[in-house]
């Protein structure tokens, strides 16, 4: 100790704490692992809190920032998987009761389920127990050849970066590989509903919503009603609320409020998906029009006999020059519940086909050779999904107005998926949670005699 006094190293015999991490004896890392994780319990808490009056807010806060704050302690320290499960269990039994208002215990299956990434069925709220050994042995990997230059006292040696972005690659490949696996396992032993709802969610556009910043200025917000029922559409877990009967008549689901058109929530469903589409156009094409109408048959024939031969057919959107320079093209838009009763049996990729052919019969010859137009049917779900051909309609729509507005195409990409993400959903929350009795019948003010009303109604003055 006398050696060390006057040169300013700091000796111990317990540890010392090191670039937001630490470094000692077993005994010393555990005491900091638990303070550490006592002080992440009670942040668990605070945003347990927030999420049930904002979940949509908490969630982001949860998958973009807190769950990184343990991140950096699992990768230098290792064996702490069991000093992180009070951690788990806050998150399980706490903070996701709060953020879900589920009536029903999370199980391991479900815990699994919420743990997977979005873009395969999750909601990426990682577990810090599962994860710490393989974050701890990525880290080592990682760090191993500056680890032997160091304990060389190489100097003027440099690592390979090329070999280290390549073994970054293959971890992140061996990660997703594992997450597959695990999704698949959870599929052999969750419900079939549950499954094809899950399929349904890693469509492209399904969770553009849950991924992005609840920002109110830009529309990218729900409230705590939308985002808990907008996670139970998600993976079709019990609505709360709902009457037993619909209006029209038929006993009510979520799967009913989906289809039902008493109410017209149904065309505004739809007539929001045109009208954001339209407004795209616009930035990119001239003459763009909402419901533009065909030109009327003088004895043409057409090629399918469901084809729509009335003189005032219509289609929902029509660009002039989208596809093809001076020529106009026609676009128009179905959105259908995957979970109809007529889709059970087919596989979602079929059930896309099926309605893009439904489609090209409808109006594509006739387009094609009166009118001398393109015709492309944009196919959603009422999640999010994109059929094939919508894909590339959009792929191309990003291309058109990345160029001309001199921003990233991925950029754009981004943007036009969350909004499309967003006018589904809150479609679809409509479609669930509005009412569907009809107006009452306004009165008549024209000519009307206040004074006789008033006396023949009886009406005090």
């Amino acid at each position: 100790m006398r050696l060390f006094r006057d040169s300013g190293v700091t000796v111990t015999k317990d540890g010392q704490r090191n670039l937001g991490a630490v470094i000692g004896t077993p005994e010393f890392k555990q005491k900091y692992v638990e303070e550490k994780v006592s002080e992440w319990v009670k942040e668990v808490g605070v945003l347990s809190d927030i999420a049930k009056t904002e979940p949509h807010a908490a969630y982001s806060a949860f998958t973009h920032g807190l769950q990184h704050r343990w991140s950096f302690v699992k990768r230098p320290i290792p064996v702490i998987s069991r000093l992180l499960r009070p951690l788990e269990e806050s998150i399980r039994k706490t903070f996701l009761p709060a953020l879900l208002k589920t009536k029903f215990i999370i199980g391991n299956d479900v815990r699994e389920l919420l743990s997977l990434p979005p873009r395969l069925g999750g909601m990426g709220i990682t577990s810090p127990e599962k994860m710490a050994e393989e974050e701890n042995r990525d880290s080592i990997h990682l760090t191993r050849s500056l680890t032997e230059k160091i304990i060389a006292q190489d100097a003027k040696g440099e690592t390979d970066q090329n070999a280290v972005l390549e073994l970054k690659k293959t971890m992140s490949r061996n990660r997703q590989n594992a997450q597959v696996e695990r999704l698949q396992h959870l599929k052999d032993v969750m419900p079939i509903d549950t499954v094809k709802k899950i399929h349904i969610a890693q469509e492209t556009g399904a969770s553009n919503w849950l991924t992005c910043l609840p920002i109110r200025a830009k529309g990218f917000s729900l409230n705590k009603q939308e985002f808990v029922d907008a996670v139970a559409l998600r993976y079709g877990w019990p609505v709360e609320g709902l009457p037993k009967t619909c209006v029209c008549g038929d006993p009510n689901s979520v799967d009913h409020t989906m289809t039902c058109k008493k109410g017209g929530f149904v065309c505004i469903r739809h007539d929001e998906v045109r009208d954001l589409t339209a407004s795209m156009l616009r930035e990119v094409c001239r003459d763009v029009t909402t419901e533009p109408t065909l030109l009327p048959l003088n004895g043409e024939h057409v090629q399918y006999r469901t084809a729509n031969t009335t003189n005032d057919a219509r289609v929902d959107v029509s660009a002039r020059g989208f596809w093809t320079r001076g020529q106009r093209a026609f676009m128009d838009i179905r959105i259908f519940d995957p979970m109809a009763a007529c889709y059970q049996r087919i596989p979602l990729e079929a059930a896309h086909q099926k309605n893009e052919r439904e489609k090209i019969r409808s109006y594509g010859d006739r387009i094609r050779n009166v009118d001398h137009g393109t015709f492309t049917p944009l196919v959603f779900t009422t999640s999010g999904g994109m059929g094939p051909k919508a894909k590339c309609f959009y792929s191309r729509l990003a291309d058109v107005i990345a160029e001309k507005k001199h921003q990233p195409r991925s950029h754009v990409v981004a943007w036009m998926r969350c909004r499309l993400s967003f006018s589904l959903l809150r479609s679809a929350l409509l479609c669930l949670r509005g009412t569907r009795y009809s107006a009452p019948t306004t009165i008549d003010l024209d000519g009307l005699n206040y004074q006789a009303t008033v006396v023949e109604s009886g009406i005090l003055v």
